[in-house]
């Protein structure tokens, strides 16, 4: 029995540690779009401008990619359920930081070429 218990031990020891993802301090009740200016489509952003004002972004973690569940795709949607599918678009999440410290959590909706053709961005979240 003993052994038993050793190797049920080794086994839950041996279990991969959970991603850390940072996640924003203040969540937005809904994401608010945002102008964003990118080098590249799927890049990360450079400058992006909500609620009026412009920032210039020092620095961009990410993507953290966030999909729909893959058997949810399998079968195409119905006219009824046509708005489920647009919440089921790709989401490529990256934390910015503005040049003055600020600190965002961005997201572009959508695989650029594959599921849209001109990128969404929206801002989500802030970071104390």
């Amino acid at each position: 029995m003993r052994g038993k218990i050793d190797s049920i031990s080794n086994a839950a020891a041996a279990w991969p540690e959970p991603d850390q993802t940072t996640r924003p301090l203040l969540l937005l009740p809904h994401a608010e779009p945002t102008e964003v200016m990118a080098l590249i489509p799927d890049g990360p952003p450079r400058r992006f401008r909500w609620r009026g004002v412009t920032y210039e972004v020092a620095g961009a973690q990410g993507p953290e990619r966030i999909g729909a569940e893959w058997w949810h795709l399998s079968a195409p949607p119905a006219p009824a359920n046509a708005s489920a599918r647009l919440q089921a678009l790709t989401r490529d999440y990256y934390l910015v930081e503005d040049s003055g410290g600020h600190r965002f959590w961005l997201y572009r909706e959508g695989l650029y070429e594959r599921e849209t053709v001109v990128a969404r961005w929206f801002v989500h979240g802030l970071f104390a």
